[in-house]
């Protein structure tokens, strides 16, 4: 995706609102302790990826995450009063996952 400084910015009030926002909807029980760990903005503000990684999650998580997808869009788009809403693409963040590898390859 292309970024632009008002992307990275949009970007980063996302990434500080959206997990209040989850967690009014979903509990623990049904997305584990989630982390959102980066979030990238097309440059013509219609699209978000949303990388995330959640602590004791259970099998399925990301669906959840999709499921309420509709309702986070809307609540982001009225909290930044956007004219249209954009887009969440829920991405699982493979780093800390890519770093025990690498830490146990390193042990052996």
């Amino acid at each position: 995706m292309k970024i632009s400084p008002r992307s990275q910015k949009m970007a980063s009030v996302i990434q500080q609102l959206l997990p209040a926002l989850v967690e009014k909807i979903l509990t623990p029980n049904q997305i584990g302790f989630l982390s959102i760990t980066a979030v990238e903005i097309a440059g013509d503000l219609g699209m978000a990826d949303i990388f995330v990684d959640a602590i004791g999650a259970p099998a399925g998580w990301i669906r959840h995450l999709e499921k309420i997808s509709p309702k986070l869009e809307h609540e982001i788009a009225r909290e930044l009063k956007l004219r249209r809403k954009m887009i969440f693409r829920w991405k699982r963040d493979g780093g800390p996952l890519h770093a025990k590898k690498m830490e146990s390859l390193m042990q052996e």
